[in-house]
């Protein structure tokens, strides 16, 4: 299989990963939170607050489904959407691989989060320090997602300008 099919194929398998958990896992999610956006999408963060208000307005049944399936899936899209990332890098800009630092870094603090955000779910009064570090792990995952696609745009377009 050559680099560019198998780009592809882990392109392929990142969004389909990724189209399950939106057009799946979220909308029950939502709805079992009364529609309070979930802990993995808040790119802001979190409070306290808004935490134990998630936690508090949840279903069990919703609890559960986050805590089985939508972090079952959110187990295979941090290192799907890492190596998509870093495969579209390495062929935009092969002499430049401490750029992969950001998109393992961005999995590394998604799989954490995941660990942190099943705890909260475990609890109906969430600890202030793992809110707060959660919080923290989740808006550097969006961060890592960031500066990955802005240096990806960034050597794309300039690939279009110098080629």
């Amino acid at each position: 299989m050559t680099l560019a099919r198998g780009h592809l194929l882990i392109i392929g398998l990142t969004a389909l990963n990724y189209a399950m958990m939106l057009l799946y896992s979220m909308p029950k999610l939502f709805s079992a939170a009364g529609g309070l956006w979930p802990f993995d999408l808040r790119v802001m963060g979190y409070s306290v607050v808004e935490a134990t208000q998630y936690v508090s307005a949840i279903t069990p049944e919703g609890r559960l489904f986050y805590l089985e399936v939508q972090q079952m899936l959110d187990t295979f899209f941090p290192a799907l959407l890492a190596i998509s990332l870093m495969v579209t890098l390495y062929r935009l800009a092969p002499k430049l691989p401490v750029l992969y630092l950001f998109p393992v870094s961005g999995a590394l603090f998604d799989y954490y989060e995941n660990a942190s955000v099943a705890q909260i779910l475990l609890t109906n009064a969430p600890d202030k320090a793992l809110v707060e570090m959660a919080s923290l792990l989740t808006g550097l995952k969006f961060a890592s997602i960031a500066i990955s696609l802005l240096a990806i745009l960034w050597f794309w377009r300039k690939g279009k300008t110098d080629g």
